[in-house]
């Protein structure tokens, strides 16, 4: 059954459907698509300085686990708003405003943790009205890049164990 589905799909959409899987579905020309290849890009790169004995060696970009941690998941969260569409029906050629608003605000609450760091550390365990309001905005940010990138279910479960 799966084989005469599998035969049934033209090269096209097959070419389109692999597309949607790993680009995210949503190829922008112009500055937006710039930018999306320029923040995958040094995403990339900056995985691999910290990976690299480098940072210790240069003595500059040396970050703890958490500070990583922070700026790994702003570069995912500004992606995932910037390369996947919020619906079936959204654009595929350019980048509604309102995802670069969500790009922008995910990536600044996934950060929070980075651009705070020595605030936050300087008192644990006592959040304040700020944390508390950039926590929520980001976790509600954050489920909707899941959905957007992942799918309804894994947000959903998630949702559920939150």
């Amino acid at each position: 059954m799966a084989k005469e589905k599998l035969s049934a799909t033209s090269p096209a959409d097959a070419q389109e459907l692999v597309a949607q899987v790993e680009t995210g579905a949503r190829e922008p020309v112009g500055l937006a698509g710039k930018i999306l290849i320029g923040t995958a890009l040094a995403w990339s790169l900056f995985q691999l300085w910290y990976a690299s004995p480098l940072p210790f060696v240069f003595n500059v970009g040396v970050f703890n686990s958490t500070e990583a941690r922070s700026l790994h998941l702003a570069f995912a969260l500004f992606l995932a708003f910037t390369a996947f569409p919020a619906f079936h029906h959204s654009p595929r050629d350019r980048v509604p405003i309102q995802d670069w608003v969500y790009a922008l605000l995910g990536a600044f609450c996934a950060a929070y943790l980075f651009l705070f760091y020595r605030e936050l550390s300087d008192r644990p365990g006592a959040p304040i009205l700020q944390d508390v309001i950039v926590a929520c905005a980001g976790i509600l940010l954050l489920l909707e890049a899941t959905r957007r990138a992942l799918g309804p279910p894994l947000a959903i479960i998630a949702s559920i164990l939150l």
